[in-house]
Formats: C-alpha cells, sequence, structure tokens
C-alpha cells in the first residue's frame, strides 16, 4: 500500500501576525485558533495507516519545540531537517523528495501548509481523490473552492478532467484585483492556490531537475553534505546558501506539464493576518457582537474585534473590526482592512535595528 509522508515546512517568521508571532516563537508553534499549536493540529489531521511519520522542515531556532510539541501528542517525527537560510519552498521540497526517495520507494510526498483546516475529514477525502492521480505520475495541487472574490489569493484554473473530482492544471493566476476576482468566481473554474501539494518524490525531482536544474542540484549537494544527530539533518550552510530562493509554484509547478488541481471545500483558513485569524476564532467561540476575546479584556460597545492579552489588563469601548493584541511586552492595535501593513512595522523594526522586539 502506497504510504503517505507529510513534510511540514516550518521556517516563517509570521511577520504580519507581530507581536504573537516572533522570529524565536513564530505562528506555526502557537495555539491560535484553538488549545494546539498550529504544527500540532496539521500533523493531527495525517492519522491512521495511509499515512507515515511526519517530516519537519524548520530552522535551528524551532528544532527543540518542534520536537517538545510532537511530544505532548504523541506524534514520532521520522527525521526535523533543519535550514540554515530560508531558501523558500522548492529547495525544501527537494530536500525532503531527495530524504524520502531514500526512506521507501513506495510512497508520495504531502506538504501540507501549517494553516487552520476546519474540516479534516474533507481534507483527508481530498487526499484520497487525489492519491491516483499523483501515482500516475502527476504533480497535484489542492485547489481551495473561493467562497468570493478574493484578492489576497493566487488562482488556479482547472483544465481537463483526469478522474473523479480532479483536472489537469490550465494556468497558474496571480492575485488578482477585486473586478477580476469576481469574474473568476462567476466562471466557476477557479480554484484558491493553498499552496498544498501531493506527489511522488521521483515525480517532483524529475520535473525539478527538468525546470529548476541548479535548485535540485544545489539542494541534493546540500542534502548530500549535511550533519545528522539522532533524527535532525543539518544541511550545509555553505552549500544550501547558494540556493536560488524560489517557491514550489514559480520553480516547477507553473513549468510542468504534469501539474493537477484537485478542488476541495476544507474550511482552509491560512491564518496569514490578524484579519484571518479573527475570522477563525469567531467561527469556533464569539461573544454575541463577533468579538474573539482572549485574556483580561473587557468590552462595551464593541463588535467584530479580536482582543487579546498575555497579561496586562485591556478594555475596548466603542471599536468595530480592530484587532488589540497585547503581548510580550508589545501592544498591536490595529484595523482589520489594514491588517496586511502590520508587516510595514516589522521592516522598520528591523531597519532600526531593533531586532530584539522581533
Amino acid at each position: 500500500m502506497t504510504k503517505i509522508i507529510p513534510v511540514i515546512m516550518s521556517g516563517g517568521a509570521g511577520s504580519r501576525l507581530w507581536p504573537l508571532s516572533r522570529q524565536a516563537n513564530p505562528k506555526q508553534l502557537l495555539p491560535l485558533v484553538t488549545h494546539e499549536t498550529m504544527i500540532q493540529e496539521t500533523v493531527q489531521r495525517f492519522e491512521g495507516d495511509l499515512f507515515g511519520d511526519p517530516v519537519f522542515i524548520c530552522n535551528a531556532l524551532h528544532v527543540d519545540a518542534i520536537q517538545t510539541q510532537m511530544d505532548e501528542i504523541g506524534r514520532h517525527v521520522d527525521a526535523v531537517i533543519v535550514e540554515p537560510v530560508g531558501r523558500n519552498t522548492a529547495p525544501c521540497a527537494v530536500v525532503a523528495a531527495v530524504h524520502a526517495a531514500k526512506t521507501d520507494d513506495n510512497l508520495v510526498m504531502l506538504v501540507p501548509a501549517d494553516h487552520h483546516v476546519k474540516n479534516p475529514q474533507a481534507f483527508r477525502d481530498a487526499i484520497s481523490r487525489a492519491l491516483p492521480v499523483a501515482e500516475a505520475g502527476y504533480l497535484v495541487t489542492f485547489g481551495i473552492t473561493p467562497d468570493g472574490p478574493e484578492t489576497g489569493y493566487g488562482y488556479i484554473a482547472q483544465g481537463p478532467t483526469l478522474g473523479e473530482g480532479s483536472f489537469k492544471v490550465d494556468a497558474f493566476r496571480e492575485k488578482p484585483d477585486a473586478e477580476t476576482a469576481q469574474a473568476y468566481l462567476e466562471s466557476g473554474n477557479y480554484v484558491w492556490n493553498a499552496g498544498i501539494f501531493l506527489f511522488s518524490p521521483a515525480a517532483f525531482l524529475g520535473e525539478a531537475a527538468s525546470h529548476a536544474g541548479e535548485i535540485a542540484d544545489m539542494a541534493r549537494k546540500a542534502y548530500a553534505a549535511a550533519q545528522r544527530a539522532g533524527n535532525v539533518i543539518s544541511l550545509d550552510p555553505a552549500i544550501f546558501s547558494t540556493c536560488p530562493s524560489e517557491s514550489i509554484d514559480y520553480a516547477v509547478m507553473e513549468h510542468t506539464q504534469k501539474a493537477a488541481v484537485v478542488p476541495c471545500d476544507i474550511g482552509w483558513n491560512d491564518i496569514g493576518s490578524f484579519t484571518s485569524l479573527q475570522a477563525a476564532r469567531a467561527e469556533i467561540e464569539s461573544d454575541e457582537t463577533g468579538n474573539a476575546i482572549s485574556g483580561s479584556v473587557m468590552v462595551e460597545s464593541a463588535e467584530n474585534c479580536l482582543i487579546q492579552t498575555d497579561g496586562i489588563p485591556v478594555s475596548v469601548i466603542g471599536l468595530s473590526n480592530v484587532a488589540v493584541i497585547a503581548h510580550d511586552g508589545e501592544i498591536m492595535v490595529v484595523n482589520l482592512d489594514h491588517a496586511q501593513s502590520v508587516k510595514k512595522i516589522v521592516t522598520r523594526l528591523k531597519s532600526n535595528g531593533e531586532t530584539d522586539r522581533l
């Protein structure tokens, strides 16, 4: 039976969620939506005989935390691969594919993002539909059925049918303007690009060699020269730092003739900003006016707010559609319509040399 190996890329900083998300303790290690952390939620979607032990790819700061969090939920980890510098997702996928290919020929890789999924069973059903397509040599991506004309995501255009609930990819589209997003929605032929993949190591490595040869070559060499200690594999810093930095989409998926898409409606939320965090939290637990609250908080005449404190009491009066975050000595107040601009504050802190606050 084919075994599916979850490969969880956990190297992001989550800068749009500062000050909750910090370099030493980023969003994937935090219990943002439920009482479990984002990586714990992710791993627990993939239980049962179909799935093997997960592989993590992260930076050195997070190795111990990942191991500890997996111990807390009783999950064995196949390997923790340490990237010395961030090089986006394509080099990581090559490294993971090389590692998986050495483990077992009869497997496929699932590359899930550490996002929130409200309906894990629907996700597993989509994986079951995608598995025979991946076994046939396609590189499968999962497309989220859109529920509105969203401008914050890339889109995938569906092509000819490959099987039940699966299609060849006709085209990848960049984040659209509002008018284009509405046209995509009305066509019924477009899905959101969630950056979740299923493919065999051999199929991906073959396409990476064809379309991103330098990435494939340098990532392989960095893995071959890695230092190993138990299940921790530390990629060679000198080699990996020379690897081009590109995403799986840009390096491979937009060029291959073997791209497939499986649309799915799984309650997906990338938790990429305070806006998406408020929406996810409010769905699970909110007061009668849509406020998602955590910690010592009082509200009066406030609605659709995200209010969270880890200590100092916070009171919010007469506001709507804002996030108020008090965390680890920092306070962030942001209109949720401007939540993407939180990253600008992080950039300013870096340019001012205030990296101790990050």
